[in-house]
């Protein structure tokens, strides 16, 4: 489970469909309930704001999994981003994973996106990309950086049709995609305006976990 959670939760850093209207680019907050089964186990909220071709996101998530009253698993993830045009430009992330510390910092310059973690230092001149989840325009490509680790995983990403579900108690036309890597995958709903809704995954003891939007 720890493995799903460190790969997934980036702030847990939004995939959709192609064919969806372009996402809008003025302020927007996303505040999730999580649920591992039927279990609350915390929140993630997401802060995206566009201001003179940058973009600003600030993630901030907290999970606690009990069993019988007794913590045995906690999850701690704050991360901010910049923004332009589609590329990022700068990352600030820590995560207290279970008693694991993990921070990522990076930054745009000579060309290159430098990034630097606990155990490594890499540069690249590529567009590089996080698990941005809000802007369904965004994730696209072959790799998608990690916010919590600073690795670039491999992604494979799946269109999978429209489909209606409950968003705040509203039946709502949808669109669903889904995220493929190596260590887990992400399915991700979008309303008709391109604006995300819901999250599924399942950890690799089969339990659910699903972000419910507030």
């Amino acid at each position: 489970m720890k493995r799903l959670w460190r790969a997934l939760l980036i702030s847990l850093s939004c995939l959709g469909g192609l064919y969806q209207p372009a996402w809008s680019k003025t302020s927007q907050s996303y505040e999730f309930t999580v649920f591992l089964g039927e279990q609350e186990i915390g929140r993630q909220r997401f802060d995206v704001s566009s201001e003179g071709g940058q973009t600003h996101v600030g993630v901030d998530a907290h999970f606690e999994v009990k069993f019988f009253f007794i913590t045995f698993y906690t999850y701690r993830h704050t991360n901010v981003e910049k923004w332009e045009a589609d590329c990022l430009r700068e990352i600030r992330s820590h995560t207290e994973d279970n008693g694991d510390v993990y921070s990522v910092d990076g930054i745009f310059q000579n060309g290159e996106l430098q990034v630097q973690t606990q155990t490594a230092n890499w540069s690249s001149d590529e567009c590089i990309k996080t698990f941005a989840y809000w802007n369904p325009e965004w994730i696209t490509g072959e790799r998608l950086l990690n916010s919590q680790t600073g690795e670039l995983q491999p992604v494979s990403i799946r269109s999978l049709g429209e489909e209606t579900i409950p968003v705040q108690g509203i039946p709502t036309r949808t669109t669903r995609s889904r995220i493929i890597t190596d260590e887990f995958t992400v399915d991700l709903w979008y309303a008709k305006n391109g604006r995300w809704v819901a999250l599924q995954s399942t950890t690799t003891k089969g339990e659910l976990l699903r972000y419910v939007l507030q």
